[in-house]
């Protein structure tokens, strides 16, 4: 379960009636269609106008440290659970790729989810720790005089790749993305 909403019936609530309830958004549509029923009946029931049709999110809970959309008072329901249904075949690195592009790159969420295979991430790495594995597994060192290999410069190298825009630190982390 990604996320939690707490849908309220809107008559109701603009009767002075705060009646909803949590649902986990990673149920199926017919349920989520019960849910909605049923706390629409419920404020039915506690307050005397009839039209009771129409709902909104008074509350949310992401149980994802990662941002990977945003929850309003009238998103569509339907929308937030079929992307719940999207994300929970990811594994959590990918959930990782996914918030990376939406939070730091600001891509849309459907972009998002396209191109989140193109990220590397390299875990509890500084961009000079990437730099050296990078010139460890590229760079054939046997041709190499000792004295130019012994001075290369990772600092130097660091500071231009990120420059370069393809890389990003994140909470110890870094990104490398090539668009």
């Amino acid at each position: 379960n990604m996320l939690k909403v707490y849908i309220t019936d809107l008559s109701a609530y603009n009767q002075g009636f705060l009646e909803g309830k949590w649902v986990d958004l990673s149920i199926s549509e017919e349920e989520l269609s019960n849910e909605i029923k049923e706390v629409l009946e419920n404020g039915a029931k506690v307050c005397k106008e009839t039209n009771h049709e129409e709902y909104f999110i008074t509350d949310y809970e992401f149980e994802t440290e990662y941002k990977l959309f945003k929850v309003e008072e009238y998103s569509n329901v339907y929308e937030l659970r079929n992307r719940v249904e999207e994300l929970e075949m990811l594994s959590d690195e990918d959930l990782k790729r996914v918030s990376y592009l939406i939070d730091y790159l600001s891509y849309k969420f459907e972009e998002a989810l396209e191109k989140y295979e193109d990220v590397t991430i390299y875990e509890n790495m500084t961009l000079k720790d990437v730099v050296e594995q990078y010139i460890d597994e590229t760079v054939d060192f046997s041709n190499i005089p000792e004295i130019i290999a012994n001075n290369i410069d990772y600092d130097s190298i660091a500071r231009d790749w990120e420059i370069s825009g393809e890389f990003d630190s994140i909470d110890g982390d870094v990104y490398h993305y090539v668009n």
